[in-house]
């Protein structure tokens, strides 16, 4: 079994390494290959079927020819599968699972392929384990505790920011001032996918668009 994962950025790559760690020991007896490719951002999607030979680094935009390049490396096989991982942001989910399946169907793709949509973000995935993010700060596992009950699961209210609020002493504004770059941004948003990822229990997160990827991930290993 061989999972090619993409995914928009590289927080994204860290959480899910972590994850398929965990995942992978659970039966250590089924053979179970994956690579993780990071974008440099979501992108958007492209018109028609015909795409430039650009490499914009941005998946929604680079998604078409790089769903077809993956169906070509691996043509003839059947124990393949595309994830295809992104943030939902603000979009609405349904309309946004369609756009993906069109964009897979206009570029002929036959290969087994899946859209995990985390919603509002991935940073989701974090705030469904609380135990884990206590146990990775423990220095802040009394604001953790406190902050973090008035978030709601997998709604659409800016959720990295209260991530970055529950997590940093002073809140929010006082994250900002440590992280005023996109950079920055995005370096911290690596190490909480780290430290809290390689502590979860992927069995027990409250995150449903957490779940639907593993259900997706099950669904496959069962197979092979």
């Amino acid at each position: 079994m061989q999972i090619e994962f993409l995914v928009e950025d590289i927080s994204g790559r860290v959480l899910l390494e972590e994850v398929m760690k965990k995942y992978i020991a659970e039966e250590p007896a089924v053979d179970i290959g994956y690579t993780i490719f990071p974008y440099k951002g979501i992108g958007g999607f492209t018109k028609g079927s015909n795409v430039q030979n650009v490499k914009s680094q941005q998946l929604l935009t680079d998604l078409p020819k790089r769903m077809r390049a993956i169906q070509s490396t691996h043509y003839g096989r059947t124990d393949v599968a595309i994830f295809v991982v992104l943030d939902n942001d603000k979009r609405d989910t349904a309309v946004f699972e369609q756009q993906l399946k069109q964009t897979a169907d206009r570029a002929n793709i036959s290969m087994d392929h899946v859209f995990c949509i985390a919603i509002e973000e991935m940073e989701a995935w974090l705030l469904g384990d609380r135990a884990a993010m206590q146990r990775a700060y423990p220095e802040v596992a009394d604001r953790i505790a406190t902050k973090s009950t008035g978030y709601v699961q997998d709604s659409i209210c800016g959720t990295w920011e209260i991530l970055a609020d529950v997590l940093t002493k002073g809140g929010i504004s006082s994250f900002r001032k440590k992280n005023p770059s996109s950079v920055d941004v995005g370096r911290s948003k690596s190490e909480w996918a780290n430290n809290i990822g390689c502590r979860m229990n992927i069995r027990c997160n409250n995150s449903p668009s957490f779940q639907r990827f593993l259900q997706e991930l099950d669904k496959r290993r069962e197979l092979f």
